[in-house]
């Protein structure tokens, strides 16, 4: 574990003495430390911001994760696009994967429906630096340059959404600062947050 950490860290230590640097390998060590599993995340749980949670890629064929998910347990189509909803039970509680699609209208490849935004509130995913679900957004803060925008239906206080567009990743956390969900999104695509595809009503009951 340790070799890892290292190599990891080693990108950051050798920009020219840069003081974050430090600063980063000591959070990611305390991230680190702080998520039970303290092994490098594997492909199939890492969240890659503005590319991809897991086996789900944006851009990614929407249908062919049927292959891989199974059937979603709920799925709804309209205007050529569509949200696909995967519910997964554990022992810690029940979990929603959605994925957003939609279909290049008049593009050669208009039948694909394509990946446009991936949501998971399962602590299964994480971050190469394991921030995710169950993380604190101090933490998360301080990884990523996030805007707070609303939820609809909610207060900012109950649940908000913690934005970085550039990198393409947003965090959805309550007035705790606790992580509930992460959403990956292509780099700059500020209109897919904006999109109403979470399952809210039946969200949290805290």
């Amino acid at each position: 574990m340790r070799k890892y950490l290292f190599l990891f860290a080693l990108p950051f230590l050798c920009a020219c003495n840069q003081p974050d640097g430090k600063v980063h390998s000591k959070l990611v060590d305390s991230l680190h430390n702080a998520d039970t599993a303290v092994k490098p995340i594997t492909p199939a749980r890492i969240i890659i911001p503005g590319k991809s949670i897991g086996p789900m890629n944006i851009n990614g064929n929407a249908d062919s994760l049927a292959t891989t998910l199974g059937k979603p347990d709920s799925s709804d189509a309209a205007m050529g696009a569509s949200t696909m909803l995967w519910r997964q039970k554990h022992k810690t509680g029940s979990y929603q994967t959605i994925i957003y699609s939609h279909h290049n209208m008049g593009a050669k490849d208009e039948n694909v429906s394509h990946i446009k935004a991936i949501f998971v509130s399962s602590p299964f995913y994480k971050t190469a630096d394991y921030s995710g679900v169950g993380s604190n957004m101090r933490d998360i803060r301080k990884l990523f340059k996030l805007t707070m925008h609303a939820i609809p239906g909610y207060t900012t206080k109950q649940l908000a959404l913690y934005n970085d567009y550039g990198a393409g990743i947003s965090f959805e956390a309550d007035s705790t600062g606790r992580c509930h969900g992460v959403l990956v999104y292509a780099k700059g695509d500020s209109s897919v947050t904006y999109i109403n595809m979470l399952p809210h009503p039946m969200h949290h009951h805290h």
